[in-house]
């Protein structure tokens, strides 16, 4: 039988979140406990010996419990010292992890000696408490944290470890889902991402891969004895699949049925209102009224066209709403020109609607539209 897999959403080493620990040392026999530290996640930081020694006093004052530490920080290190890491796990019964980056951790332990350590343990009965980052390479797909929010990549995942399909589960842990660490000017929820980021996440993703955002402050333990998940801590757990989102609170227990998903749709988030940021509604009453800026949205969600030919159609639009103001008489020939070369594109691009709004466009402006063999014409109202 396999152990439990404990994941924390943030904060593993503060005070109050002593008893969650406690707890998992419990289920593991108590004073027979042997946990053990994994010091990978953080490795690439200067100061990860400090990092160390933070977890080791954190056992001893708050748990009175000698924690190890399996010293494994990068897969080209000398062989004796993986060795000395392989030791280390092989002989504990909980095997903990904490903050840092999780693709730099799934890249060390990938095909390791020490995670192939950490997969026998597991698969004899040692429990598993990973948190904050840790958690994340525990999914199916991991989310490369530092790329996007610090390096600025696009949005995307990792291929993550996979540890709990064990359990039959297919799902991306996001941890750190409720951070505000951003205050009033940045949208830092959602493990960092913030909602468009977010949003474009859930769209990447298999349908059939459920996503479980974990508060800070907040842990939840997987049991295979009971098929089920228990949440402890002062937030939440947030389940995203099957096109819906689903809350579960502390002392709530979970079935793993729950976090299986045949399809999902993105559940969109709304940026917070202090931050100033448009939502959709607010887009909507920005257009009403002005069909440049309808047919300007409109184009920069053409997904049939290459970014070449967005930009074009893009930078054409822009022509035509410089031209705009203020054209008359003279003038305005040259612009109306200008908006049925835009229509003409769409057209050959076969997107109908959007040559559509081009033609509403004049036709709003007080021009009369006609279409005929040789080619558009119009006459002014």
């Amino acid at each position: 039988m396999v152990g439990r897999i404990n994941l924390v959403g943030a904060g593993e080493m503060m005070a109050s979140m002593s008893s969650l620990h406690r707890a998992a040392l419990a289920r593991v026999g108590g004073g027979a406990a042997k946990p053990v530290f994994l010091d990978t996640t953080a490795a690439f930081e200067t100061n990860i010996d400090a990092i160390v020694e933070k977890a080791i006093e954190y056992y001893a004052h708050h748990l009175q419990t000698k924690l190890a530490v399996a010293r494994f920080r990068h897969k080209n290190q000398p062989p004796g010292e993986i060795a000395a890491a392989v030791t280390e796990v092989r002989n504990a019964n909980m095997i903990f992890a904490g903050p840092g980056s999780p693709t730099y951790a799934i890249r060390q332990w990938r095909d390791s000696p020490v995670w192939e350590a950490v997969v026998q343990r597991f698969e004899e009965g040692a429990d598993v408490f990973f948190a904050s980052a840790a958690s994340i390479s525990l999914g199916r797909w991991a989310l490369p944290v530092y790329e996007i929010y610090k390096a600025g990549s696009d949005p995307f995942w990792e291929d993550g470890l996979d540890l709990l399909s064990y359990y039959g589960l297919n799902v991306a842990v996001v941890p750190h889902f409720d951070d505000q660490s951003g205050g009033e000017n940045y949208d830092s929820r959602f493990c960092y991402m913030g909602a468009t980021r977010f949003d474009a996440l859930q769209e990447q993703l298999p349908l059939d891969v459920a996503i479980l955002g974990i508060d800070a402050y907040t842990a939840i333990c997987f049991d295979p004895n009971t098929n089920e998940a228990t949440v402890t801590g002062q937030g939440g757990i947030t389940l995203i699949g099957d096109g819906e989102e689903q809350r579960f609170m502390n002392g709530t227990k979970v079935p793993f049925d729950a976090f299986h998903a045949s399809h999902r749709e993105t559940v969109h988030r709304e940026a917070p209102a202090h931050l100033g940021y448009a939502g959709a509604d607010t887009e909507a009453e920005e257009d009403a009224g002005d069909p440049a800026a309808i047919l300007r949205r409109a184009i920069e969600g053409l997904d049939k066209l290459t970014g070449n030919e967005r930009v074009d159609l893009l930078a054409k639009l822009n022509m035509v709403t410089e031209a705009s103001s203020g054209a008359s008489g003279e003038a305005e020939g040259p612009l109306v020109e200008l908006v049925l070369e835009l229509r003409k594109a769409l057209r050959e691009a076969k997107r109908f609607d959007l040559a559509d709004k081009a033609r509403d466009t004049l036709t709003e402006l007080g021009f009369e539209i006609g279409d005929t063999a040789q080619g558009a014409t119009w006459t002014r109202r």
